[in-house]
């Protein structure tokens, strides 16, 4: 599913979402769109990749 992104030249375009990360990465967006609203990743929380925390509660997800 494509990602809404802003430019750093204030343009907005789509981008598959397997680029944000290099994007982001890369300075090359200011902004970009989540159901929540626009997300600016120099004053927002951002997910990151490949994060060392691990869940130790019970898998509420599995199914018995």
């Amino acid at each position: 599913m494509p990602i809404k992104v802003k430019y750093t030249d204030n343009t907005i375009g789509y981008i598959p979402c397997d680029q944000l990360q290099d994007l982001l990465d890369s300075n090359r967006i200011n902004a970009f769109q989540r159901s929540s609203g626009w997300v600016d990743p120099s004053r927002d929380t951002l997910r990151k990749q490949g994060s060392q925390i691990k869940y130790n509660g019970p898998n509420r997800r599995s199914r018995w």
